[in-house]
């Protein structure tokens, strides 16, 4: 009982008034980790809410909830559950699809009630056996440490406190309190990577040392330090800036002494950081451009905005995902995107500026697009995406690009806001 209660102070997480929302399935680890926090709620003086998710693939799916409800009942426990809506059948991927759609219902829930901490029961032995997984699918270390003891899911605190405790310790546990709980008969099958791992490759290296469970959690502690390290290293680089809504920029000077290999790695951790997404060394479904200095990471499949469109002045427009607004006034709570000046009219068109299309320049001859673009570093596959504006058939504007350059005393001047 007292190691959940040290975990906490092991993280400086404080529980005295605080909420805590607990993913229980009705396994016999969620049960152990909602009885062992239920016996310490009063002392320390904090709320539980179990939150139960039912994906419906097994026909007593109802059990889990039932027991749950009820424990939950005798001893005080708000009870929150959910059920997996699917649209139409699913013949791959069941495992991740169940896996997206029970977060989802886990953080709307955190959200929901208030709660400070989301806490699920992931154990020693589930922490070597991702371990084990990781290193057949990737080797990848930043996955090997996917089960942390303290991280973050879309703004919500996910904690994991049995990470010290093994399987077998659970169920003495469960035993010794005479708590209920519904074992998944799926997992007694060989049909999955993780249940061959669990049935026959764990207990052997277990033969060969009973500490690799404690060797497992060392290791995760160990790459937790590393990617702490990296993380303080990649802060002190930036971010890449956020470039046309659909690329993100960063001056290839800003990765100067870095290896090639350093540099994905990287891309790899703002990968992570934005999307929360594990790519490999390279970048599958991502695409990274080096042009005149200029790095521009953007995902795989952009679809650019084809058609040409009119446009009224101070009235919101979309292009390309963005909310804009062309108008004659300054608007200092919104972002400037450019200005430009034009002869008096109230009827534009956006859209993209089609390939080999050319620009007036100051002395009245025309300059090809191409050279405008690569002038202000901006490569092919992301010309489709700088926002046009047309005067007529005559293009004034080009985002991060060109803007008229004849003069007319009649002339205004235009301004493009983001919202």
């Amino acid at each position: 009982m007292k190691q959940v209660i040290d975990f906490f102070k092991a993280h400086n997480l404080p529980l005295i008034n605080r909420k805590l929302v607990v993913a229980v399935s009705a396994g016999p680890d969620s049960m152990a980790l909602l009885a062992l926090l239920n016996e310490e709620k009063r002392r320390y003086h904090f709320q539980l809410v179990a939150a139960h998710f039912d994906h419906q693939l097994r026909a007593d799916s109802a059990k889990e909830a039932k027991i749950i409800k009820q424990y939950c009942a005798e001893h005080d426990i708000v009870f929150v559950s959910g059920k997996w809506q699917r649209h139409g059948p699913l013949k791959k991927g069941v495992e991740a699809a169940a896996r997206k759609a029970r977060y989802a219902f886990l953080v709307e829930t955190v959200n929901q009630y208030h709660g400070d901490y989301l806490l699920t029961a992931h154990h020693n032995d589930d922490l070597l056996e991702n371990i084990l997984l990781k290193f057949i699918r990737s080797g990848d270390p930043s996955e090997m440490n996917s089960l942390q003891a303290v991280g973050s899911m879309h703004g919500v605190i996910l904690l994991r406190p049995l990470l010290t405790w093994t399987k077998a310790e659970l169920l003495a546990f469960d035993q010794a309190h005479q708590i209920a709980f519904v074992t998944d008969e799926t997992n007694l099958a060989d049909d999955t990577q993780r249940n061959r791992l669990r049935h026959h490759v764990v207990p052997l290296l277990k033969e060969e040392n009973p500490k690799l469970g404690q060797n497992a959690l060392n290791f995760s502690k160990k790459i937790s330090l590393l990617n702490g390290f990296i993380d303080k290293e990649f802060a002190k680089i930036g971010p890449p800036q956020l470039f046309l809504n659909v690329a993100y920029r960063l001056s290839v000077q800003a990765l100067n002494g870095l290896t090639s290999a350093q540099q994905r790695l990287y891309w790899q951790h703002f990968i992570w950081q934005k999307w929360h997404l594990r790519v490999n060394e390279h970048l599958a479904g991502f695409v990274l451009v080096t042009y005149r200095g200029y790095f521009y990471l953007s995902r795989g499949n952009l679809q650019p905005t084809a058609a040409r469109l009119p446009v009224k002045l101070d009235q919101q427009f979309s292009f390309n995902g963005r909310q804009l607004v062309l108008t004659t006034t300054i608007n200092k709570d919104l972002h400037c995107l450019g200005s430009f000046y034009a002869k008096p009219q109230q009827n534009f068109a956006v859209g993209p500026l089609p390939a080999g299309a050319k620009l007036l320049l100051q002395n009245g001859q025309h300059v090809k697009s191409k050279k405008k673009f690569a002038e202000n570093s901006i490569p092919a596959n992301l010309r489709p995406f700088c926002l046009t504006i047309y005067a007529g058939t005559e293009p004034v504007f080009v985002e991060q690009t060109y803007k008229q350059q004849t003069f007319s005393r009649l002339n205004r001047h235009y301004y493009l806001y983001a919202y």
